[in-house]
């Protein structure tokens, strides 16, 4: 890197506005990212991941999901109200059918179920702490050894920890470093690789609905509208390589090495306490408050570009931009739904437990 004539003050500015390159069509033909892995498995590389990023894919999927669990969800409905017939002949249906007991397929008493069902929460859990140290060892690593070095000789005076930072989650022109890059030097592993499994993770997820409606119990409009929103949201991050999903696959999987620990632990009837729970709904609100938030302050993130020795956007293109913008319409209503949640499973029932104290 050549010296500039004059040292700059700050390696980071904000702007007034987003860049206006976000305010274009997005060209949905983009070139896809580079293979982010090390095996050169044909299926995989070249057949099943083009697959898994093209438009359609998870709209297709998302779509067929909520549909096909709304569909469900009357099945199940119908086996409470049946088994709830029989089982009380003389009474009618309570108006709340919320209320009725769950009507589990023969499957789900099974001991086996039980034990996948364990195994599959465990695994869950592993995978988010290990995403989790990941991604946040990637950005450590690259605002603490590297910018810092990067601007010794641009900078009039040493690069700070909230500069080093952006530059850190910036998409910047360096193709070695920058946090979507696989880093040897640092042996670190870039956002392509782990936002790529944290969007295929999203898939899988979808078997935590299969578990509720095979219990008996309908699965919620949070459940169904929370798991197919974070598949289109994963997908336009990890196809248009927008800086912020860095914010959904740290704070998302934080959020679940403790859900899924919680659900662990609740498979293995050791229970927790109620504040425990009613903390990660909390949580889970502040994820989705902060993160959006934070999202949309990359549109107005100027970073300096030690390539070409000038001040880029954050986020250069509507491509870029279309992640912040799916996620932003995403977040909105389904911090919402949590909201209500939140309200209708605490609130309400601390209200009414105090009334009838």
């Amino acid at each position: 890197m050549s010296t500039n004539s004059s040292l700059i003050d700050s390696v980071i500015q904000w702007a007034y506005h987003p860049d206006f390159n976000t305010f274009t069509i997005p060209n949905f033909d983009k070139p896809i990212p580079q293979w982010p892995f090390s095996t050169n498995n044909h299926f995989l590389k070249d057949i099943f991941y083009p697959f898994s990023l093209k438009t359609s894919t998870p709209i297709i999927i998302a779509i067929t999901y909520f549909l096909s669990v709304h569909q469900f969800n009357k099945i199940v409905l119908k086996r409470q109200i049946n088994q709830f017939k029989r089982e009380n002949p003389n009474t009618k249906l309570p108006k709340n059918l919320k209320s009725l007991k769950p009507a589990p397929y023969s499957i789900a008493k099974t001991k086996i179920f039980k034990i996948l069902v364990l195994i599959h929460n465990i695994f869950l859990c592993v995978y988010s702490i290990w995403t989790f140290i990941g991604m946040t060892s990637t950005i450590h690593k690259l605002s603490q050894s590297i910018f810092p070095k990067l601007f010794s000789s641009v900078k009039s005076s040493p690069i700070s920890k909230f500069e080093s930072f952006w530059h850190a989650i910036c998409n910047n022109n360096d193709s070695v470093n920058q946090i979507w890059s696989n880093n040897t030097s640092l042996q670190t592993m870039g956002l392509t690789f782990y936002a790529y499994l944290f969007y295929l993770s999203k898939y899988y997820e979808i078997l935590d609905t299969i578990i509720i409606l095979l219990k008996g119990r309908p699965s919620s409009l949070l459940q169904s509208y929370h798991h197919s929103g974070a598949i289109l949201c994963m997908w336009s991050g990890t196809r248009y390589m927008s800086a912020p999903i860095w914010i959904f696959v740290v704070f998302n999987s934080f959020i679940h090495s403790l859900m899924y620990a919680y659900f662990s632990l609740s498979c293995i009837h050791i229970r927790l306490p109620k504040w425990f729970k009613q903390s990660l709904t909390t949580l889970q609100i502040t994820q989705f408050v902060l993160g959006g938030s934070l999202a949309v302050v990359h549109l107005f993130v100027r970073y300096y570009d030690t390539v070409n020795q000038k001040f880029n956007s954050c986020v250069p293109t509507s491509e870029e931009a279309l992640a912040i913008y799916i996620n932003v319409l995403y977040l909105t209503p389904l911090t919402l739904l949590f909201a209500a949640f939140y309200v209708d499973s605490y609130k309400k029932k601390h209200d009414l437990a105090k009334k009838n104290a």
